[in-house]
Formats: structure tokens, sequence, C-alpha cells
């Protein structure tokens, strides 16, 4: 057999391996892992990549790594601000005026996105950004997440899970005693009832009720996850507010919940229903910040207004908490920023003391696929980031 072919079934070899991880039991024999989130495209229908054409860098090495943990990306091109004129602005022009450039063209890059899901009647996709990475185990971790995730997104009975276990708030369970869905999904493996699964960000919150938070407040646990880090090694990006996670969970838990306050969109998926709500307040109606502030405030209901004619408080009116938009999260996130040597971003300052001159790194992805490209492409295997017993992040 000629080398390259040795080599070739050497390196599918050893990425197989490293796909797979212990996953926790599984709640029930119906709720089997979705074999189609093993595709190239995760379960969704595409999988976009924005990235501005003068960043040939980015391209570069993100259709690497696509390439090496066996994914398709459609690549969608990014937007010069510049390009983007005062009048297609939306919403109050004293406000999206002012926004600089770079928000500009972010913010229409993305509209971008959605268009062409809604034009094209995309039933869901996955929506990365250039500089995102993953652990070369993400297929494995999408299975899981999806199985948590249906807790949220897929009703039996005229109920989720999460809405039958609102009250008292606060609730949670663990992966493998949630109980059966009894209708499998029939749009997507992550359930038929969601607008935003946002996998990856640079901080979130658990929702809280005594805010008066609509989001459903109910969590789903995933112990013993070995591509968690280490509690030491998950402190927050400085742009979130808490490291409520390691403090409520032991090392290696992993949390799915509904969204609340999350920062930064290295990866998000829509469904088309998700699109078309977010292509309407965002294309045609409003336009006050940059993109990840806007979606995050919408995923925690503040856009929502309340009938004119209606006299239910705001609180009473979603007692059916996921009557807004439904948005579902992970902590630790499965997708992050690489930060390169020096890297900066191509919107805003790059911020949370996490760019270095001299070293390369990913908060949160143990077995990085980036920071593993060389011995990846060269057949060896990928080695840990976050190791239990080195320094923690700050250090």
């Amino acid at each position: 057999m000629p080398r390259h072919r040795i080599a070739a079934t050497l390196l599918v070899a050893v990425i197989t391996v490293f796909l797979c991880f212990r996953t926790p039991d599984w709640p029930s024999a119906f709720n089997k892992p979705a074999r189609e989130i093993l595709n190239s495209t995760l379960g969704f229908q595409h999988i976009f990549a924005i990235n501005l054409p003068a960043r040939t860098d980015r391209r570069d090495a993100l259709a690497l790594a696509a390439a090496l943990t066996g994914l398709d990306i459609t690549w969608t091109s990014g937007v010069a601000g510049q390009d983007v004129h005062d009048r297609v602005l939306p919403g109050d022009p004293s406000v999206s005026r002012q926004l600089s450039f770079g928000k500009r063209g972010s913010w229409r890059a993305h509209m971008n996105v959605l268009q062409r899901i809604v034009d094209e009647n995309i039933t869901s996709a996955l929506i990365i950004e250039d500089d995102a990475d993953w652990d070369v185990r993400l297929k494995s971790q999408m299975q899981v997440f999806s199985q948590a995730a249906k807790a949220f997104t897929q009703p039996s009975n005229g109920q989720t899970v999460a809405e039958k276990h609102s009250d008292p708030p606060g609730q949670e369970l663990p992966l493998n005693q949630l109980p059966p869905h009894m209708r499998k999904p029939r749009l997507t493996p992550y359930g038929d009832n969601w607008d935003v699964l946002w996998l990856g960000h640079c901080g979130t919150s658990f929702p809280d009720p005594s805010t008066g938070n609509i989001v459903p407040s109910f969590r789903v646990t995933i112990r013993d996850d070995e591509t968690v880090p280490y509690s030491k090694h998950l402190q927050p990006h400085p742009f979130a507010l808490e490291d409520a996670l390691s403090e409520a969970y032991p090392p290696h838990t992993r949390v799915v919940h509904a969204s609340s306050g999350s920062i930064c969109t290295q990866a998000y998926a829509v469904s088309q229903q998700g699109a078309r709500k977010l292509l309407w307040q965002f294309g045609i109606q409003s336009l006050t910040t940059q993109w990840d502030l806007m979606l995050r405030d919408w995923c925690d209901g503040l856009y929502d207004d309340l009938s004119p004619d209606s006299d239910t408080p705001h609180i009473e009116q979603y007692s059916n908490q996921l009557r807004g938009p439904v948005c579902i999260t992970t902590q630790p996130p499965l997708f992050s920023h690489h930060y390169g040597k020096g890297a900066a971003s191509d919107i805003t300052a790059p911020g949370g003391g996490y760019v270095s001159k001299n070293k390369e790194m990913t908060p949160y992805i143990r077995l990085s696929v980036r920071l593993n490209m060389e011995r990846l492409v060269k057949g060896q295997e990928p080695t840990e980031q976050w190791k239990d017993d080195e320094p923690q992040l700050n250090e």
C-alpha cells in the first residue's frame, strides 16, 4: 500500500478513537443517541462559517480543523462595516448609525446567514465564527447535548420535561434520570420546538427565577464528563458575571439549561422558526448594539412585548415559560474562541486577559483540534490542554 494511504488510514483510526468518550447512561432505551449527529454537519442541515475574505489565515485554519474532525463547512463571507450604508440600518437611526464599522459588519454578516436559512427553507443550521475551536470528540459531545436539550425542546403530552419541573423553580435532573420522550423529533435530532442552541459562548448564567427571569430555571446535569476541564480551569471570561458552575457542581460536570445572559457567538444553531424570528427582529425592526448582545437580550425575552389590551402581569403571562424564545445552552460551552499568539478580533479589542504574545490557548476545550493540528495531520494522538494537575488558567 502506498505510504500516503497508510498515513491516511492511521490518521482516520487515531481520530476515530478520540471522537468517542465514555458517555453517561442514556435515560431510556427509547432515547438512544441520534446517529445523524455523527454526520458531517452534526445533525443540522448545514454548518455555516462566517469569514472575511481578507482573513485567509483564519479560513485555512478552520478548513483544516473541520477536515480533521469530519465536518463539512459551507462558507459565507463576512462583511466590511464600511460597506453597510446608513440607509439599510433598521431601528432608531440615532442609535444604529453610532455603531462602529466592526459591529455593523458583524451584524450584517449574521443577517445574511439568517436570510439564506429563511430563503432556502433550511430546517436547521449551525453558525460558527472563523476563530472557533472545539474538542476532537465534538460529535460524541453533541450526542450527549442533544439528549439533554430535548428536555426543553421536545414536548410530550403537551409539555416538555422543563415545563413539568418548573414548580418549584430551580429543579434539576441528571441526564440518565430524564423520563422517556413519547414522540421522536421530526425536524431535528435536538428536538422540534427550539429557536437557538447557544453552543459556543464566553459567558452565561443559570436562570434565576427570583429576578423575574421568564426563561425556565430547570437544569440537566451530566456528571463525570471527561471532556469538561477540572474546576480550576473553568475561570470565567471576565465578561461573564460569575463562576457558578465550578462553585455549585463537582468537577467534570456539564450543565444544560436555558440561555440566560449569554455573550459571544462563537457557535450557535438556529431552527427555521428561530431564523425567521431573528431576521424579523434584527434585520427589519431593530439594531441597537453588537450582535451577540442583541441575541442575548432576545433569548432573555427582553424583546417580547405584552399585547396593548392585556392587563396580565408580565411574569404571570409567561407562566408557560417556553412561550418566549426557546434558547438552550451548556456550561462549559462546546465551542470557544481560539486565542493565537497576539490574536485580535476584527470586531472589538480583545478582552479577557486571554491573549498572549507567547502562548496559544482555547478556554474550556480539553482536546483542542486547533492546538493538535500538527499531531493530527501527522497521524499522532492529540494531547490534552487542561490537565487536572496543571496550574489554573490565570497562573
